[in-house]
């Protein structure tokens, strides 16, 4: 079943198809990148306890980002996390790398040589997006 089956069913009230299926391709996918490829990663840890920054501060002497979930320990015992967060934030500090929250519960940690943009203006990204916009209109 490809994707013009599954657009092709679902109507708007009127009875109208409201997705024009020639404006799209369908593309093959390869399923998974080689193992051997990859050199960094984007690790996804969790904090249940103060032992647990060091899991972090491996991952980051590897070159990998770590997306941190803290919300285990932040549910068991906020002193010990804010205990946690002092030092996860001195260790990504001397290691050179960088440290943001993501939500209330999410931490971005960067390793050394990697920033994370907090700058509020438009990034290019978002330009390239404007542009492509543009062009379809």
């Amino acid at each position: 079943m490809g994707l013009r089956d599954i657009f092709g069913r679902i109507q708007t009230g009127t009875g109208q198809s409201f997705t024009n299926m020639s404006d799209y391709v369908e593309i093959e996918v390869q399923d998974s990148m080689p193992e051997a490829a990859a050199t960094r990663y984007v690790k996804v840890c969790k904090l249940y306890g103060f032992a647990d920054v060091d899991v972090s501060a491996r991952e980051l002497s590897r070159g990998n980002v770590v997306i941190l979930d803290i919300k285990p320990l932040a549910e068991r015992s906020m002193n010990e996390l804010k205990h946690a967060v002092d030092e996860i934030k001195e260790t990504v500090s001397g290691m050179g790398g960088d440290i943001v929250g993501l939500t209330d519960y999410l931490l971005v940690l960067t390793p050394p040589h990697m920033r994370v943009e907090r700058s509020p203006s438009r990034s290019e990204f978002e330009e390239s997006l404007e542009r492509v916009r543009k062009r379809g209109a």
